[in-house]
């Protein structure tokens, strides 16, 4: 049972509310003070629902020397002044920032507001960004204080007319302006932090305000959103212990799970990697491990922009990228730098020498996510019926009932839309179904893992089992069980004291159908499935 005097704070974006409530809070103000006695000018991009309204309403507390909310909190060990600064804080998500007489009517309403909290007027002025640079100066000298500007979500109306570019270049007027503010105010400014998806550097609207320092990379605020494993154990030990209680196993191992299913995000050079807070906060509060990812909004974004994008979705496998392409704007023919941004890829690696990042696939939420995703694009199945084929697909391979898993998998083929198939894209077609079997069959799996002597198509891992399978098209199951024994797939996993099966499959482009499956067991007996053929599996 969930306890419940623990309040766990979801969607909550008030720092005020959630100390004042007493729901559980992960302390990040020890970075928090870093960053502001550190840095002036800071931008910080972290996907949707990763905590960046709670950071800056965090560092709003603080700058107006609400002590008291910090207490016992990191941060309160060091800071002695407390000092009171006037705030401006615009949240852009309040918005309908996808329309710009709207925008700039929202940006006018939250200045009027500040003029009537500091007593100060600039409604004489003609521009948004006129009155916005006089409301800094005016407030600070009228107060004698320095001024501390808050943006979130920035990029709002980016995000919602990402594929209108005519639309996404109106929608940026009424925030040139404004932003030229926080250089053109540089002597009356104490603090100014930005924060949104996309990164900024490449936006022209932001071309007045080349003072901004992006922090997204940097290894001192790898963790400053997100849920590292440790503040896991330390901060949520009632819901761990209500969790294994509920899926009855131990609490070590509930972290375990929870780690497969939300953990995996890495944000720079730092080995560093965090959960998802939004998806541990909901698995918490509903005292289940639940897919919360999808329920962020970011899927649309992604799914419209690939409809028009002219790119192989099976390729962002082992994708190597520099920091400048993952900063990059969206592009029609490279989308990795939406697939980052957004969160659907992350850093795995980094290359020194190089300079480069290995990107992944983060977690087992984020895999299902994206297979609910693309299976109505690649497979012709609505997302419901994919996720339930998606966990039909998984159980065989936990009770290695492969029989019924290659039957499965053969009804999918089936179903595939016909123009996936045309003459001359059998190749791309067969490289979907493959990709989507990758993101469909388990929370641990690898699609071509790199190998010294090359790559198996698929990789899968359960509790007591490893797959290691080899597809071919319009080619023999013994051709491709004979690469996985050649070039020595498996023999990474032989020391791992699980089972592992080494597989085989033929597809056949003309039939649209798995023509024969060839399976060698641990012992090194080999079973032949042949789904349209004969009704049970037949030993060799």
């Amino acid at each position: 049972m969930v306890k419940e005097d623990v309040l766990y704070p979801v969607g909550w974006q008030s720092f005020e509310m959630i100390r004042n409530a007493g729901a559980v809070y992960v302390d990040k103000t020890g970075l928090i003070a870093h960053l502001v006695r550190k840095s002036r000018f800071v931008f910080l991009s972290r996907p949707r629902r990763f905590g960046k309204s709670l950071l800056l309403s965090t560092i709003e507390a603080y700058f107006q020397g609400k002590k008291e909310l910090f207490d016992g909190l990191e941060i309160s060990q060091s800071e002695e002044k407390w000092e009171i600064y006037p705030v401006f804080h615009f949240d852009l998500s309040k918005s309908e920032a996808s329309d710009p007489d709207k925008l700039e009517g929202y940006l006018w309403n939250q200045i009027h507001e500040y003029e009537n909290q500091y007593g100060v007027y600039v409604s004489d002025c003609k521009s948004v960004g006129e009155a916005f640079g006089w409301l800094i100066s005016r407030v600070s000298r009228a107060t004698g204080k320095y001024c501390v500007i808050l943006v979130d979500e920035y990029d709002k109306g980016i995000q919602e007319t990402i594929n209108d570019k005519p639309a996404l270049e109106k929608n940026q007027e009424p925030l040139r302006p404004f932003f030229s503010q926080l250089k053109a105010q540089d002597k009356f400014i104490k603090f100014a932090m930005v924060t949104g998806v996309a990164r900024f550097r490449h936006y022209t609207l932001f071309s007045g305000a080349n003072n901004l320092e992006d922090i997204s990379f940097m290894k001192p605020y790898s963790a400053i959103c997100g849920i590292t494993v440790d503040e896991l154990r330390n901060n949520f030990s009632e819901g761990l212990a209500s969790l294994a209680e509920e899926y009855e196993e131990s609490q070590e191992d509930m972290v375990n799970r929870l780690l497969q299913k939300y953990d995996g995000y890495r944000f720079s050079r730092a080995e560093v990697h965090v959960c998802n807070p939004f998806s541990i906060l909901r698995a918490f509060s509903t005292n289940f491990l639940g897919k919360y990812w999808l329920t962020s909004g970011t899927s649309k974004v992604f799914i419209d922009f690939l409809k028009q994008a002219n790119y192989d979705i099976t390729q962002i496998h082992g994708i190597w990228a520099t920091e400048e392409r993952l900063s990059s704007l969206y592009d029609d023919n490279d989308p990795v730098p939406l697939l980052y941004q957004t969160g659907y890829l992350t850093i795995e690696k980094y290359n020194r020498d190089l300079g480069t990042y290995l990107l992944k696939i983060p977690n087992g939420e984020v895999r299902g996510a994206l297979f609910e995703d693309l299976s109505p694009m690649y497979l012709g199945i609505a997302s419901n019926a994919a996720a339930e084929k998606a966990r039909e697909l998984r159980q065989c391979l936990v009770k290695c009932d492969l029989e019924r898993f290659v039957r499965i998998l053969d009804s999918l083929i089936a179903k595939v839309p016909y123009p996936i198939f045309d003459k001359d894209s059998k190749e791309s077609a067969y490289h979907l179904i493959v990709y989507c079997l990758c993101l469909a069959v388990g929370v641990d799996n690898r699609c071509e893992e790199p190998m010294a002597d090359g790559r198996p198509d698929l990789v899968a891992f359960t509790d007591k089992y490893i797959y290691v399978i080899e597809f071919k098209l319009d080619e023999s199951a013994e051709s491709a069980l004979k690469q996985i024994e050649d070039n020595g797939y498996a023999r990474p996993y032989l020391a791992d004291g699980r089972a592992v099966y080494r597989i085989g499959a033929s597809f056949s482009s003309e039939k649209r159908n798995i023509k024969r499956w060839l399976i060698e067991t641990p012992d090194g007996e080999t079973i032949e499935i042949t789904p349209t053929a004969n009704p049970l599996p037949t030993k060799l």
